[in-house]
């Protein structure tokens, strides 16, 4: 198993930090997505059966504002 660490940025409630473990999570091979969102930024662990880039992070969040950063 393969954990992949990022930061995301421009999250304006809380919702949108379920949005975003939700289409993180609809990544092929990602088993579980965790995430601890404080105010408009949050920081995340991933799990999968391979190696994530921040890339296709950013991928799956494109068009939603919110910015993927590694940590």
């Amino acid at each position: 198993m393969n954990t992949t660490k990022f930061q995301l940025t421009n999250l304006n409630c809380s919702a949108c930090g379920k949005v975003s473990q939700m289409k993180i999570s609809k990544i092929k091979d990602v088993i579980s997505v965790r995430l601890e969102q404080d105010g408009n930024t949050a920081t995340g662990e991933l799990d999968a059966g391979r190696e994530v880039q921040i890339p296709e992070l950013q991928e799956v969040l494109a068009g939603t504002g919110y910015k993927v950063h590694s940590i």
